[in-house]
């Protein structure tokens, strides 16, 4: 099946080279698409080197707005699956792969590579390891999302999915540019998407480095609850066909 695989990035020209050399070994019949959200560095030109399609955002918009043009390429562009990962080397391409698979199998619209949703895994000593904020924002936006959605999700903010063209159409005209993963898992339950988790492993950053720091990873789970509880209210919107 016709795939697209795009790799949203800010200021990674550290890590987006092996990344991108990743997916062509794990995913080798899949297109790539590195969307630049405004970088101040050399991303877009490392991207260029390795013989990729580069879209450059003409500043930083944030990450919401990065993915849905992802998205909006692989619909125009009449891509059966896509699936996106992060510019930061966390997100092993062979993981990426098995998500698509699932969609290849039928079994669901949307999926999405959880860090927390197989608690037996043995970590390995390069194997990500969220900091104390992380954990507390991860746990709050698991309770309320499963509160709004009544389905169950472990890893709410997770950048390793992918998608089919019904998820396609609908995040190319409606994405959250601020807590795009969160609100987008509402989003595509409330429309009666077929949503699955998957448990993925996932690696320290390879490069540069979070802007997350514990005051902002505070302020982030605020709006974040309040993201959510707008989401409830919102109207439905039409359903979009496969």
């Amino acid at each position: 099946m016709r795939t697209l695989v795009f790799i949203p990035a800010w200021n990674e020209q550290a890590s987006i080279a092996a990344v991108i050399a990743d997916v062509r070994e794990e995913i080798p019949g899949a297109d790539m698409l590195v969307v630049d959200d405004g970088s101040t560095d050399e991303t877009t030109a490392r991207a260029r080197e390795c013989g990729v399609l580069v879209a450059t955002l003409p500043f930083n918009q944030g990450l919401g707005a990065a993915l849905q043009t992802g998205y909006l390429h692989a619909l125009r562009e009449d891509y059966e699956l896509c699936a996106h990962l992060d510019a930061d080397g966390q997100h092993p391409a062979a993981e990426v792969g098995r998500l698509l698979e699932v969609l290849v199998a039928d079994r669901a619209d949307l999926v999405i590579g959880s860090r927390y949703s197989d608690p037996d895994a043995e970590a390995g000593s390069d194997d990500y390891k969220p900091t104390l904020s992380r954990r507390i924002g991860t746990s709050v936006f698991r309770f309320f999302l499963t509160l709004a959605t009544r389905q169950r999700f472990t890893d709410t903010t997770s950048g390793m999915r992918a998608a089919n063209r019904r998820v396609m159409a609908l995040f190319s005209e409606h994405y959250s540019p601020d807590f795009a993963e969160i609100e987008s898992l509402q989003l595509a339950v409330r429309e009666g998407l077929r949503v699955e988790e998957v448990p993925v492993r996932m690696l320290e950053r390879a490069g540069g480095t979070s802007f997350l720091t514990p005051v902002r990873s505070a302020f982030f789970i605020f709006k974040g609850i309040v993201v959510l509880l707008v989401g409830q209210f919102r109207p439905h919107h039409a359903e979009t066909d496969r």
